[in-house]
Formats: structure tokens, C-alpha cells, sequence
């Protein structure tokens, strides 16, 4: 082709096409470095994709802010790192870049890379490793996941204000709306009584609790879960809670080991709260790595009741009310919206909630003698006992590991009946409290103490423990542990003073008799 048969040719393309010669000459030009019609495609305005108009200098210090505060395991959030930038940017005299420029720098950094900086190794497993299914669900307590944790902060006693640990977290959350149902904190090791307590509060109403916090929180979360989640830990496959799960018809799905990827959602949780558990003085990071040098004891300020009021604030009014990101929509709305659907109720509540709560309660399997029940050393005694049970009959019982001044008889008419000391004089006392002062007593050569000599050796250990408060740190601990139990069972005993000895044997009334 000529120069003139080319030029005639643009020119008629022109017309036609009502563009100038210059337009075509620019396609064919394009066409000729790329024979394909995708070439002749109009290119988008601006900068191109990919494209970067800062310096040198503010990239690499953005860089460094991300890989010194978002990459490590305190988890900062993204705003953190704009706010960052800002102040780098300040003492360089240089001019910031949009927050936008930041923010994309940070969301186009490598997922596993980020999951790796961030979590820990089983946590970041749950997020970018490949799972074989998805564990789905589409209705609102259709299943409820629950794991233990301890907390990254050391918290204080409530009398010198001194450090003493860290304390466990219990967290429950519906995998259909995200939704925390249910938590309990506790210096005390997971267990099945951590479990009980942590789904007691899931399937109640949280208006009661809230208020004798203080708090104003909106918590409209509650109802019997069909399915609970957890992990192969002793406390979740204890007879406890199996049986107490079998009463109320939950299933309980236990995750095969060695696969904390099934249990994602409640990992992920627990990474989000701890997340913000380490802006909190005294926190203790992750690992010791992540802590270095930060003096966590020296820091630590809040007390049990504080944590605990912390993290309610933070699950109703920060976590509940973030756009979830697979959700696309808060876990609070989430819920809402499943309640609508489901006309004004997801779940059943249990008609008496004590009973329920009792039904949870690690237990033991006794005879009824004459003089009572005895358990732990210690004899309980009640004028219903003789009507729910029989004389010699094996009966279960359950009790509060952190109070013994009750336990809870399973009765003939298939309910809980609470029964105290028979000695209403006795201080309650925790379990831990009973093992260690029987322990003391064996290794004095006591291999079968009275009643009256267990309890003079648990308070002569608390009369101890007292005077060390304020120089030990596990002294301030097991004072602490004391007092929480007392404050938080399920059901606080009521003691009581007078005449009557309660140390002596029990004599029956006549319609209390048994035939032999």
C-alpha cells in the first residue's frame, strides 16, 4: 500500500467513523505494536493502575510505619498506622500523603504475609490455610461456639491495687450473626464451671446483669442454642457438661483434634478482643517477644471487676457495631435481622434458670445416709431431703466448685433442690480451699480429719494468706480468687447464727423416719 492509497484510506475511516485523521493514524500506530483488536480499546484517564506519584521518601517511610506498627503482633489498627505517618512526617518536615494513599499501600500488602506478622501461627492457620468444606451455617443459634483464653493483661487486686496475673477468658459466639453470646472471665483454669457459667449467661437475658455493672450497653442477646461447637479439652468433654446438654437437648459437636481451623470463628474472635486487650495497660502482647521491655506488672491497673466491664463495653458497643467483614453488615444488625425473621424469638428460655445452671455444675454420685449427704468432707443436710430421696439410694449431686456451702440434689420430681451445710454456722469455703486444707492435714498425719478440723485449717491457711497479701503476689491472687467466688456463684449461701448447734447429729421429726 502507497502513501496516497493510505492516506485516501484514513480518510474515508475519518468520515465514517466521525473522528479525525489523527485518531486513526493513533489506532493504527497501536495496532501495528499490538495486532489485536483489544489495542484499539480507549484507554481510562489519570494514573495509570499500579501507579505511584510520591516520592521516593514518603514510600519508603510508609513502609517502615507499616512493617514497625502493623506488622506485629499488638495488631494495631489501620487508622494507627495514618496516625503514624502523620507524626513521622512532622518531626521530617515533610507534607503527609492523603489518607487514602496510606490506607492503599496498607490493603495491598500480601494476606498471608499480614496473617503471619500478626496472629499466631494457629490463628493465621484459620485464616489463609486452605480447609476442606466450609463450616456454614444460616440460622441464629443454630450453632454456638465457646473456647477458653487467657487474657494478654495482668490485672490487680481490689485492696493493695498489686498485680497478680493474668486472668481466663471464656467467649461464646453465634456462628450465624457473629454475635457474642455469652463470656466469662476468672482467675481460675478452664473448666466445666467456666463452661456452665459462660452458657448460663448466653442463654439468659443480660438486662439483669448489665445493670448490677453499672452499664448501659444494649446486649439483646439470648435463647437455647441448638448445637454447641467447642474444642476436645477436658472441660468440654467432661460428663457435666454432656449430661447437662443431654437435659436440654443441645448437641454437642466436639471439632476432631488438631484442627483449630474448624473452630475459626471463635479464634478469629478471640484475636479481635485480644487485639484490643493489648492498647490496654499491663498488657502482656502475645509473647514475650511482643511484650520486650514494656514493664506489664508495673503498668497494670484494672482490677477483675474493671476487665470484666472493659470487655462488655468493648463486645456491645465496639465489636457489635463494626461492619463485619464477612458478613458485610454489623453482628449486632445480624442478629436483628435474624429476630425479625424469626417473628420476635430465636431461641427458648429455660423455665427456671437456676435450674439450668445447676444442670451444668461439675457433679458426684452419693448415698443419703441417715444424717444427711456428705461430699468433700463436709455434711449437707435439708428437711426436703427424705421427701425427694430415699434412704440409701444413689442420688447425684452437684456443686459449685466455687462455693461448697450448697450443692444440688437431683430430686425424684426430676428438679435441682439446693442444699446448704448442716452446720449453717460454717463460712463457705471453695474447693480448692477444701484440697489444700486436707492435703495439709494428711502430710500433719491426719488421714481422716473431722469436719470441724477441715474447716479450722482452711481458715488458719486464709488467716496466712491475709497476712502475706500485700507481699506475695500469689497470696494477692488466691485472696482475690476468694473473693470473686464469694461474689459470683451461682447461688450465694445464706449463713446463719443462734442457738442451735448444727454440729450435732440430725434428729429426725417423726414423719421424717424412714422404715429399714
Amino acid at each position: 500500500m502507497n502513501g496516497d492509497d493510505l492516506s485516501d484510506q484514513v480518510t474515508r475511516a475519518s468520515t465514517r467513523l466521525g473522528v479525525s485523521r489523527r485518531t486513526v493514524f493513533r489506532w493504527l500506530a497501536a495496532y501495528r505494536d499490538a495486532p489485536q483488536t483489544s489495542s484499539l480499546l480507549a484507554r481510562p484517564g489519570g494514573t495509570p493502575v499500579g501507579a505511584r506519584r510520591i516520592d521516593a521518601r514518603l514510600e519508603k517511610l510508609i513502609a517502615e510505619v507499616i512493617r514497625d506498627v502493623y506488622l506485629t503482633k499488638v495488631r494495631a489498627k489501620k487508622e494507627e498506622v495514618v496516625r503514624q505517618v502523620g507524626l513521622r512526617c512532622s518531626s521530617e518536615r515533610l507534607t503527609p500523603p492523603s489518607r487514602k494513599a496510606i490506607l492503599a499501600r496498607v490493603r495491598a500488602l500480601d494476606t498471608r504475609a499480614v496473617a503471619k506478622a500478626r496472629l499466631q501461627p494457629s490463628e493465621a492457620a484459620s485464616l489463609v490455610d486452605s480447609v476442606p468444606g466450609t463450616y456454614r451455617v444460616d440460622n441464629a443459634l443454630e450453632v454456638v461456639q465457646i473456647d477458653h483464653t487467657p487474657v494478654d493483661v495482668i490485672v490487680v487486686d481490689e485492696v493493695h491495687r498489686l498485680p497478680i496475673g493474668r486472668p481466663w477468658l471464656t467467649l461464646a459466639i453465634d456462628v450465624a450473626t457473629r454475635v457474642v453470646v455469652g463470656f466469662y472471665v476468672s482467675l481460675e483454669a478452664p473448666s466445666s464451671t467456666s463452661v456452665a457459667l459462660c452458657l448460663t449467661q448466653a442463654v439468659l437475658p443480660k438486662e439483669l446483669w448489665l445493670k448490677a455493672r453499672a452499664l448501659a450497653c444494649v446486649w439483646p442477646v439470648w435463647g437455647m442454642p441448638r448445637a454447641l461447637h467447642a474444642d476436645n479439652g477436658p472441660d468440654f468433654t467432661s460428663a457435666a457438661l454432656r449430661r447437662g446438654c443431654d437435659e436440654y437437648g443441645i448437641k454437642l459437636i466436639l471439632r476432631p483434634v488438631a484442627t483449630p481451623h474448624y473452630g475459626g470463628h471463635i479464634e478469629r474472635l478471640i484475636g479481635t478482643i485480644m487485639g484490643r486487650v493489648h492498647l490496654l495497660p499491663g498488657t502482656t502482647g502475645s509473647n514475650p517477644q511482643d511484650k520486650g521491655a514494656y514493664p506489664a506488672e508495673a503498668e497494670s491497673v484494672l482490677t477483675m471487676a474493671e476487665l470484666e466491664r472493659w470487655l462488655a463495653i468493648e463486645i456491645c458497643e465496639q465489636y457489635h457495631r463494626r461492619v463485619h467483614r464477612g458478613l458485610r453488615r454489623s453482628p449486632l444488625v445480624a442478629w436483628q435481622d435474624a429476630l425479625r425473621q424469626a417473628g420476635g424469638g430465636l431461641g427458648a428460655l429455660p423455665d427456671q434458670p437456676d435450674q439450668f445452671a445447676w444442670s451444668f455444675l461439675p457433679f458426684e454420685q452419693r448415698t443419703l445416709r441417715r444424717d444427711g449427704l456428705h461430699l468433700f468432707n463436709i455434711r449437707y443436710w435439708d428437711s426436703v431431703l427424705p421427701v425427694i430421696v430415699k434412704l440409701g439410694e444413689p442420688v447425684l449431686v452437684r456443686y459449685d466448685p466455687r462455693n461448697l456451702s450448697k450443692v444440688y440434689i437431683a430430686g425424684s420430681d426430676g428438679r435441682y433442690h439446693p442444699i446448704p451445710y448442716a452446720d449453717l454456722t460454717l463460712p463457705p469455703i471453695t474447693l480448692w480451699e477444701q484440697r489444700a486444707a486436707m492435703a495439709k492435714l494428711r502430710v500433719d498425719g491426719d488421714n481422716a480429719p473431722a469436719q470441724a478440723k477441715m474447716f479450722e485449717a482452711v481458715l488458719d491457711q486464709r488467716a496466712l494468706v491475709d497476712q502475706a497479701n500485700a507481699k506475695s503476689k500469689a497470696a494477692r491472687r488466691g485472696v482475690q480468687r476468694r473473693n470473686d467466688a464469694v461474689k459470683a456463684t451461682v447461688d450465694k449461701a445464706k449463713t446463719a447464727r443462734g442457738a442451735v448447734d448444727y454440729s450435732k447429729p440430725v434428729k429426725p421429726a417423726e414423719s421424717e423416719l424412714w422404715d429399714d
